[in-house]
């Protein structure tokens, strides 16, 4: 898991970055959002290391949600030195004191990726470019079943 804090920059998201964004949009063509069979290990291949994937659950007896990460890509745990697979979204927020669920949240609730710059808080002195990419349902109903988070360190 990267904790983070928003960064303002002009430069330009890492091709890489980009190219996953684009291919999340390929599969959006249709309106109704790409599911987890759009995005077999061959297409993410490119993208695996620096890949978290969210898988959404219900959170007890209030109807609440979490989001579990079922893959924590290597890229990403060799980046902040820590792995969180099998954790939940409030698990990070309860360590860091953060607000990680409410933001997979948001993703999860408006159906469009996100994308921003961040700062690396276990190194301090990195930056990375995050997406975060709704992915739906193969009902294809519109609901969302994971979300993937991916991290690209900025050099």
């Amino acid at each position: 898991m990267v904790s983070f804090e928003l960064v303002e920059s002009k430069a330009q998201p890492p091709e890489s970055a980009a190219e996953l964004l684009a291919v999340w949009h390929r599969f959006h063509a249709d309106g109704k959002g790409p599911t987890r069979k759009d995005f077999t290990p061959f297409v993410l291949k490119p993208w695996l290391g620096n890949l978290d994937v969210y898988e959404v659950e219900e959170a007890g007896a209030d109807g609440g949600l979490d989001f579990r990460m079922r893959l924590n890509g290597t890229e990403v745990v060799a980046l902040t030195g820590e792995d969180w697979t099998g954790k939940t979204a409030r698990d990070i927020d309860r360590h860091f004191d953060l607000t990680f669920h409410e933001e997979l949240l948001s993703v999860y609730r408006g159906k469009q990726p996100v994308a921003q710059r961040i700062r690396i808080f276990q190194k301090d002195h990195l930056t990375a470019y995050r997406l975060m990419l709704p992915v739906f349902s193969e009902t294809r109903d519109g609901t969302v079943a994971q979300i993937f988070l991916a991290i690209f360190e900025e050099i």
